[in-house]
């Protein structure tokens, strides 16, 4: 199985790497070196095992509420109509982290800007690290490094994707042991064009297999879906669009017979979500074997939807989507089944009996309308559509469903803008009708085809939003498609353009005067 394969990975890495890994920062330019720990990235098969490392930062990429209580997911989604937190009496304050995502209110010394730049530098030093060792090794002809720097250095220009994405602006650094003078902002066209060449340079040394061994690693189609995503954001990161280039990218990956869609949309995010032959690049969760915390329906149900269905824990009561998000769906779309709305029952049983109760004495009834950030009784605890996109996990109170950061669904969507932008309507209807396998993204959804009349830039980013709900896309696609800074229910007013980027945190400008501030902060 794919993901036992995962699993003994994984488990090669040693504690003494991870407590290694852990102890560094790029921004912690004066930790020493001890010499009995760095002694372990010596040998081919050291290094090997240590680059798992690399792989486990990225479970903080998917992970709500640990690992960082506003991480990067939550700055691409809670920034953006498709995920709110409101207030529930004194549940979900969190010195008003989500309040600041909600209503574009974060400063640079907000929890969430901290956590997010953590993230990201904290994965581009761990890998930094192998990619000096695999550098240091003595000669041995038995021994081709190559592959591994490829996936290395392909890996790091994921996170500086990130770091392009949310601050623009930022430090380019590619080794560890620096001087502050040499972490300097760099401008964004700059990190563009580094993250591009990274990708370009490593992608032919890069595996082309899609099996258990590459499952979760940086291969060929992870670096052309990437490109992809680059390619269709250019114009917002530097000013010049770049869609044949996008086309091109996607077209590597849809040409290349190792994806296709699958005919039921939920099998991408079912418990052993390993098999959708849909997934181009995942993040794997498993719990019981030490694998991360990926807690979805921890976040997002309510304190008493264990008994709803048949789980050994209830939810937090956190996480959820409103009205005017659920608007985008048509009732007869089957992707809209995603969210819990209306009466909930004891064991899914439709009857007078099996009701079900808040904490509150309340019907415990998920209301999508929300009117006040602060939410206000009787609604405290039962306001907002649930998310049951992942499926959910009976035992415990973490998740097993790995995170699919790219799919083809994706990749179809990206080309189809692409062409659209590019002056070609007609390809881009072909392209999104297609079938690719025997269904096309509306026929899986229960929905005839896109039509000609749907065809425009708000009807792409719904249908987006419609395919790709709470999968770490959505910030993106409004900047792009020009609706991020929009008034929306509840309390969130026209935000300025400058809160299109975060801000570079103030603790790490305290640390490093070389580091600027993005305009507007």
């Amino acid at each position: 199985m794919k993901r036992e394969i995962v699993h003994q990975s994984v488990k090669r890495l040693t504690t003494v790497v991870f407590l290694f890994c852990l102890a560094f920062s790029c921004t912690d330019l004066d930790v020493p070196v001890y010499d009995k720990v760095s002694n372990f990235w010596t040998t081919p098969k050291q290094i090997e095992q240590g680059a798992a490392q690399a792989y486990v930062k990225l479970r903080s990429y998917a992970t709500t509420g640990f690992g960082g209580v506003a991480n990067v997911y939550n700055m691409h989604e809670a920034s953006t109509d498709e995920i709110i937190v409101p207030v529930r009496g004194i549940d979900w304050v969190d010195i008003s982290i989500w309040e600041h995502l909600w209503k574009h209110t974060w400063t640079p010394t907000s929890l969430c800007v901290q956590d997010g730049w953590q993230f990201i530098f904290n994965g581009v030093d761990a890998i930094n690290l192998i990619i000096e060792s695999l550098e240091n090794l003595p000669p041995d002809n038995s021994y081709d490094a190559g592959p591994l720097l490829a996936e290395m250095q392909t890996l790091r220009a994921f996170y500086y994707y990130q770091a392009l994405d949310l601050f623009g602006n930022v430090p380019i650094v590619e080794k560890r042991n620096v001087t502050a003078a040499e972490v300097f902002t760099r401008p964004r066209q700059e990190v563009f064009t580094y993250v591009e060449d990274q990708l370009e340079q490593n992608l032919p040394a890069l595996s082309q297999d899609v099996n258990g061994v590459t499952y979760g690693r940086a291969t060929q189609w992870f670096a052309y879906a990437l490109l992809a995503k680059l390619y269709l954001n250019a114009a917002v990161y530097t000013g010049t669009p770049r869609w044949v280039d996008c086309i091109s990218a996607c077209d590597a990956i849809l040409n290349s017979g190792k994806y296709v869609l699958e005919d039921d949309f939920f099998k991408n995010f079912t418990i052993n979500n390993e098999d959708s032959r849909e997934n181009i690049f995942a993040i794997p969760f498993d719990f019981n074997a030490g694998m991360g915390l990926f807690m979805m329906q921890l976040f997002t149900l309510h304190y008493n939807s264990g008994a709803t269905f048949g789980l050994q824990v209830g939810g937090a009561n956190g996480l959820c989507s409103t009205a005017e998000y659920l608007s985008i769906f048509s009732d007869n779309d089957l992707r809209k089944k995603m969210f819990l709305v209306g009466q909930q029952y004891v064991d899914q049983i439709e009857d007078v009996d099996h009701l079900q109760y808040d904490n509150l004495g309340n019907l415990l009834i998920f209301d999508p309308v929300i009117t006040s950030f602060h939410v206000q009784p009787p609604k405290i605890e039962t306001a907002g559509a649930r998310c049951a996109k992942w499926e959910f996990n009976k035992v415990g109170w973490n998740m097993n469903n790995d995170f699919a950061v790219y799919r083809l669904a994706d990749i179809v969507l990206m080309k189809a803008e692409a062409q659209f932008m590019n002056g070609d309507k007609a390809g881009a209807l072909a392209t999104i009708n297609k079938k690719y396998n025997s269904v096309s993204i509306r026929s899986r959804a229960g929905l005839p085809d896109f039509s000609q009349a749907e065809l425009t830039l708000d009807g792409i980013l719904a249908e987006r939003a419609r395919e790709l709900a709470w999968e770490g896309h959505r910030r993106n696609d409004m900047i792009r498609l020009g609706h991020f800074t929009d008034p929306r229910i509840p309390e969130k007013a026209q935000s300025q353009d400058f809160r299109k980027l975060f801000p570079i945190p103030q603790a790490e400008r305290d640390k490093n005067k070389y580091l600027e501030q993005n305009p507007g902060y």
